[in-house]
Formats: C-alpha cells, structure tokens, sequence
C-alpha cells in the first residue's frame, strides 16, 4: 500500500496527494494549503466569519477565538456561524491526524514499524509435535507480555519473566517452537490441525499394520516352502 502523507512541495503534488495534505501542522498550529494558498487555520477561519457571517475580528487571543468556535458548534451546518464552525473543526482534525499518520509512514519506510499478529490479552495456542505422546491436546495460552530481546527477537510470554509461549517467528513461519510446538492464532485453525495429525498418525499406523501382516505373510510361505523342499543326503 502506497502512502498517503508526503513531504512534497505544493507545486509537485497532485490533486488527490494535495487532498490528503492539504492540512497539516506547523508550530503547534493547524494550517491550510492548496495550489494557490498556505495559511493559518484560524486566519482562514476568521476571514471566512467576517465574508459569509457578518462577524468582525475582536478576538482577543487564539483561546478566545477557538472558545468562540467551539460554542458556535451548537448552531449546526443549517447555519452559517455553525457551519464554519464545523470546518474550523475539520481543518486542525484533519491537520492532527495528517501529523499523526506520517509519524507511522515514516516509520513505515524507514523499517522501524512493527506490526504484530497478535497483542498482549490475546491466545495462543499451542500443540505438540511429539508423535509418541498418546493423548495430544491444544494447549491454550494467555500472551501476559510481549518483549524483544537484545538479538531482536520477540518473545511472547504468559508472564512478564520466564514462561515464553513462542516467538514471532514461530507464528508467522510456522516453525515448531523448541522443535516441540506449532502454533496458531485461533482455537479453530489449531483444532483443525490437530485432527489433520491425529488422522496422519491413524493412517501412518494402518499402513505400518498392514506391512507388519504383509512380512509376516510372507515369512510363513517362505518357511513353507522350505519344509516341502526334499531332504538332500
């Protein structure tokens, strides 16, 4: 997925890149721009009150004009002080989550963000590999706390010390953890595979049964035959 935010100039941005930059922040303050324009959130705003509402510009400070237009919400987009209102809003929301947004894209492009399959509160479960136990179950745990280590590996554990559940790795490659367990994600993707390995077992032990009675079978008509064949003097 291509992203959203960019550190373009205006005048090398297209229509829909300038759609979702068009506010951003400055100096803790939200600000507007387009092809032709790039100016301050509440100077936009206050040019607006005095063309299309008839409201003159005797605000005493920014906390007194942004008191003024959180009042004016009241009036709703069927008015046009209400309706102002709603975009003085939208301007330093969209400016906020903008910000917001190139924090993660940035992170993004630079490898630093790490999106997990899974969060603490979260199950895991696990199921052993070992085809000698007899009565294999899924295994549900609680991820208490997730960590990455000094070698960059990312444990998670079922308490914050010792008790590790699996790593990263072993969710996202399906490597056995240990080299004792698989794990899935959802009760029903591991009681599936349980089933699948139980049946693989159930079928692996038919066929060694019937090669068993096959070499015996023919152990028995080899001895047969050697006790027909005459005795040599």
């Amino acid at each position: 997925m291509s992203r959203l935010t960019t550190n373009k100039a205006i005048s090398e941005m297209n229509v829909i890149e300038l759609a979702h930059n068009s506010c951003y922040g400055k100096d803790g303050n939200a600000r507007y721009r387009d092809f032709e324009t790039d100016i301050d959130a509440r100077e936009l705003t206050i040019k607006l009150l005095e063309q299309y509402a008839d409201i003159p510009n005797e605000f005493t400070c920014n906390d007194d004009f942004d008191d003024f237009m959180a009042d004016s919400l009241q009036y709703g987009t069927d008015d046009m002080l209400g309706l102002i209102a709603v975009f003085y809003r939208n301007l330093w929301a969209m400016a906020n989550l903008r910000g917001r947004l190139k924090e993660y894209e940035d992170l993004e492009e630079q490898g630093k963000l790490l999106k997990l399959p899974c969060k603490v509160g979260d199950r895991i479960y696990r199921i052993a590999i070992d085809e000698e136990l007899e009565h294999r179950e899924v295994e549900i745990r609680n991820i208490e706390n997730i960590t990455i280590i000094p070698d960059g590996r990312i444990l998670f554990k079922s308490d914050p010390y010792d008790d590790v559940i699996c790593e990263l790795e072993n969710i996202v490659t399906n490597k056995p953890y240990l080299d004792c367990y698989i794990v899935f994600l959802s009760l029903e993707e591991a009681e599936s595979a349980l089933r699948e390995m139980k049946e693989a077992k159930a079928a692996l032990r038919e066929i060694e049964e019937a090669e068993s009675a096959l070499r015996e079978m023919e152990e028995k008509k080899a001895y047969e035959k050697e006790k027909e064949q005459p005795e040599t003097k």
